[in-house]
C-alpha cells in the first residue's frame, strides 16, 4: 500500500508542476475491509483529487538600440554661429563691415561666428525659424516682430541712432483753419505719404485708420518730407504724414518724453519759430540759452515757407517705432545669447564699431540699447491688421 500512494504522490507532484489550469484526475486506491481474519479482499474506490498543472511558457524579447548621431557643438567650426544681415548698403561694404566684428567675436568668445548676407529680411526669417539656436539677425522693427510671429525669436538691442535716438515716429499735418479736429474727420479726406515704404509715416496710419474704420479718400504718394509738408501747406490735399522728432528742451536739462509733452510744447512760450545762425529752427533763442530747438519735418521748409508752423499744426503722432535691432532665434541657448548681448554692447561701445556696425555707410549706429519686447507691440499691431503674413514685403526704414 504504501507504494501504491508513494505511485499516487508521485503522479500528483507531476501533474502539479505540469498542467496550467485545475484538471480532474482519476485515482484508485485500495481500503482495507473490518475482517481480521482472512486477507483483506480489495476494495477499488473512485475519488475525484484536483490538479493544478504549471506550463512555463518562454518568450523572447527584442532590444532595439537607438544611435544618435554626433551633432557639432554650437560655436565650433562645424557649426559657427550665424550673423545674418539684409541689403541694408552695398553688398562688399556690408560683407568686409560685418566680417570686422565677426573677427573681434570669435576673439572675443573664443566661439566661431560667420556672417551671412542674404536678398531680404524675409529670407533671414526663414534661417532663423530653419535653425533656431544658431540664427543672429539684425533686422528693422517689423522684422523683428515678424520673426517673432513666425518662430518665436527674441530681440536683444535696438540700436541708438545718430539723432541719439532709439525709436522714431510719423505724425499727421492739417491745416490750422481746417475742420479736422480728430481722427475721425480725416475719414474721405486727401492725404499725401512721403514714403509708402516707411512704418511710421504710412503703414502704421494705415493700421490705425482701418482699425477706427476710417477710409482716407485719395492718396497721394510724394517724394519726401518736404513735398509731403508743402502740400498740406498749400492745399492740394487735407492732410500729410511726415518724420517726428520731438524739440530739444531748454538748457537740455531733460529729453521730451512721449506721452507726456505736447508734440509742440514750444507754443506755450507764445513765441513763433526762427532760424538761427547756425541753421537750426529755434523758439527763444538755441536751447543752450533756454529755447526750444524744433526738429519735425516741417522745419526742412522753413527757409522757402516761413510761415509753415503758423498755418500747420500737428493732429497726432504715431505709436514709437524702434530703430534696426538685433534678435536671437527662438532656440538660442541663454547663456549664449547673454554673453553675445554683453559684447555686442562692448563692441559698438569700442573705437573699433567705425570700422564696422558704426561706419556712416553701414548702419551708422552710436549705441545700443537693451531691447523692450512691449515697445515692439505698434509693430504687432500693424502686422495683425493690416493682415501681413511671411509673404509680406519686408523693408529698410
Amino acid at each position: 500500500m504504501r507504494r501504491l500512494w508513494g505511485l499516487v504522490f508521485i503522479g500528483f507532484a507531476f501533474f502539479t508542476a505540469c498542467a496550467s489550469s485545475p484538471e480532474v484526475l482519476v485515482v484508485t486506491r485500495i481500503v482495507p475491509s473490518d475482517t481480521a481474519v482472512s486477507p483483506p479482499a480489495p476494495i477499488e474506490v473512485t475519488v475525484e483529487v484536483p490538479v493544478e498543472v504549471t506550463r512555463l511558457v518562454t518568450e523572447t524579447v527584442t532590444v532595439v538600440e537607438t544611435v544618435v548621431p554626433d551633432v557639432p557643438s554650437l560655436g565650433s567650426a562645424e557649426r559657427p554661429f550665424q550673423l545674418l544681415f539684409a541689403p541694408v548698403a552695398d553688398t562688399a561694404v556690408i560683407s568686409s563691415r560685418a566680417q570686422v566684428l565677426a573677427d573681434w567675436l570669435t576673439e572675443q568668445s573664443g566661439q566661431q561666428f560667420q556672417v551671412g548676407l542674404l536678398d531680404n529680411e524675409q529670407r533671414i526669417i526663414d534661417l532663423m525659424c530653419a535653425a533656431p539656436a544658431e540664427t543672429i539677425g539684425f533686422l528693422t522693427a517689423v522684422g523683428v516682430a515678424l520673426a517673432n510671429q513666425q518662430c518665436g525669436a527674441q530681440v536683444l538691442h535696438t540700436a541708438v541712432q545718430v539723432n541719439e535716438m532709439s525709436w522714431q515716429a510719423g505724425m499727421i499735418v492739417v491745416r490750422r483753419d481746417s475742420e479736422i479736429n480728430e481722427l475721425a474727420d480725416l475719414d474721405g479726406k486727401s492725404w499725401a505719404i512721403p514714403s509708402e515704404s516707411s512704418i511710421p509715416n504710412n503703414w502704421y496710419f494705415q493700421a490705425l485708420l482701418a482699425a477706427e474704420g476710417i477710409e482716407p479718400g485719395e492718396i497721394v504718394s510724394v517724394p519726401g518730407d518736404n513735398t509731403a509738408m508743402l502740400a498740406v501747406l498749400n492745399g492740394d490735399v487735407d492732410f500729410a504724414t511726415g518724420t517726428y522728432l520731438p524739440p530739444l528742451m531748454p538748457f537740455l536739462e531733460r529729453d521730451w518724453v512721449f506721452g507726456e509733452d505736447d508734440p509742440e510744447i514750444w507754443r506755450q512760450t507764445g513765441v513763433s519759430p526762427s532760424r538761427s545762425g547756425i541753421g537750426f529752427v529755434v523758439v527763444l533763442g538755441r536751447p543752450e540759452n533756454g529755447g526750444y530747438r524744433v526738429r519735425d519735418a516741417r522745419s526742412g521748409v522753413f527757409d522757402t515757407a516761413e510761415e509753415i508752423f503758423e498755418e500747420t499744426r500737428i493732429l497726432t503722432l504715431s505709436a514709437p517705432i524702434p530703430a534696426a535691432s538685433v534678435a536671437v532665434g527662438g532656440e538660442f541657448p541663454i547663456g549664449p545669447a547673454q554673453q553675445f548681448a554683453d559684447l555686442l554692447t562692448e563692441f559698438v561701445a569700442s573705437d573699433l564699431c567705425s570700422d564696422s556696425l558704426c561706419a556712416p555707410d553701414f548702419y551708422g549706429w552710436i549705441g545700443l540699447e537693451t531691447a523692450v519686447p512691449a515697445n515692439y507691440d505698434p509693430l504687432h499691431f500693424v502686422i495683425d491688421t493690416l493682415g501681413w503674413t511671411d509673404e509680406a514685403v519686408l523693408i529698410t526704414e
